[in-house]
């Protein structure tokens, strides 16, 4: 949950957070090489007995980062090594690599955390919105994409993020996003394709913005536009793509009066073509009283026993103060659940 003190009132709670969510993009506390960030688990509430499942998927273990001013603002989520390690984007033009520590099958913490600059997005201390890095992507030569918003641009990175990027090709529209509605989820498809989600304007139209690769991507006529239609209220913030071809979508919902959730819903693979309308179908909310915080990256990972595991990772927009780094396993079986009620 979000570590509000529970004396403020709702109101005055969820003023704070807009104040905080307007400016975590403008930290930038200074960072090295090798991180001492703690990590402990976290129950996923504090009622009892606690959940086993949460919506179609079982909880397998959450963890809270803390303890470094230099590990927060993660706004991307990649998972490697088969699950072993993990790559994540902060919203300061860095990123977080670690590796993940399971006993039993749960998540129980992160280890050998190390912090890197990206190279080629202007100065550090320069214009904030310049190194507002997203979302990342991994790819099969052991490179990386990481879209940016603010100047809204995708680059793509050498192996290690050693060496100077080389920016793609934007499709017509991408450019002219709202200042912080940019494409804060982007995934590749196993077919090479690549799909962006624009986070778009808080207008509360459930209809986003979203554009889909053909293959090779050569310039912006390569790019299709579709639209995506959130649930309403919310905005996407990630998406992941499935060995299928399916689509898990991380939704956020934030207003002055309900605070914040989030959901996660699967998109199929063959209703992403240009020109389509896409809706996914809700597979879990995540809402009070359950662990909830700024959910903004999401990471799925084939399992041991033919599940799927999918991270999901807050954004804490380096305030500390009204704000946790929370990073969180669920599982997805390999045949359909019942849903549980109520989550």
């Amino acid at each position: 949950m979000i570590r509000i003190p529970s004396l403020l009132p709702r109101r005055r709670a969820a003023a704070l957070l807009i104040g905080m969510l307007a400016a975590g993009a403008c930290a930038d506390p200074s960072g090295g090489a090798e991180r001492r960030a703690a990590s402990h688990p976290m129950p996923l509430t504090r009622e009892a007995p606690e959940p086993e499942r949460i919506g179609a998927f079982e909880f397998r273990g959450a963890v809270e980062l803390s303890g470094d001013p230099a590990v927060g603002g993660l706004s991307g989520l990649a998972i490697t090594d088969g699950g072993r390690q993990f790559v994540a984007v902060e919203d300061v033009g860095r990123v977080v690599l670690g590796r993940l520590r399971h006993e039993n099958g749960r998540l129980v913490g992160v280890a050998d955390l190390r912090v890197k600059g990206l190279p080629g997005i202007g100065p550090r201390h320069g214009r904030a919105r310049e190194n507002d890095s997203e979302e990342i992507v991994a790819l099969p030569d052991g490179g990386w994409l990481i879209s940016f918003e603010g100047r809204h641009r995708i680059l793509r990175y050498p192996p290690g993020f050693d060496g100077e990027p080389t920016p793609l090709p934007l499709a017509v529209g991408m450019a002219d996003l709202p200042l912080n509605g940019g494409m804060e989820a982007l995934t590749r498809l196993p077919d090479g394709r690549l799909l962006a989600l624009a986070e778009g304007p808080d207008d509360g139209v459930p209809e986003r913005r979203a554009w889909i690769s053909r293959v090779p991507l050569k310039g912006a006529g390569d790019w299709g536009a579709l639209t995506y239609r959130a649930a309403p209220g919310f905005r996407p913030t990630g998406a992941t793509a499935l060995p299928n071809g399916d689509v898990l979508v991380l939704e956020r919902y934030f207003s002055m009066l309900g605070g914040l959730a989030a959901r996660i819903a699967r998109v199929p693979g063959t209703a992403l073509v240009p020109g389509a309308v896409v809706e996914g179908e809700e597979l879990a909310r995540i809402q009070p009283p359950l662990l909830l915080d700024n959910y903004e990256g999401i990471a799925a990972v084939p399992g041991p026993a033919g599940e799927t595991l999918v991270y999901v990772v807050s954004d804490d927009n380096f305030n500390t103060t009204l704000q946790r780094t929370y990073l969180l396993l669920l599982a997805l079986p390999d045949r359909p659940l019942a849903q549980a009620p109520g989550r």
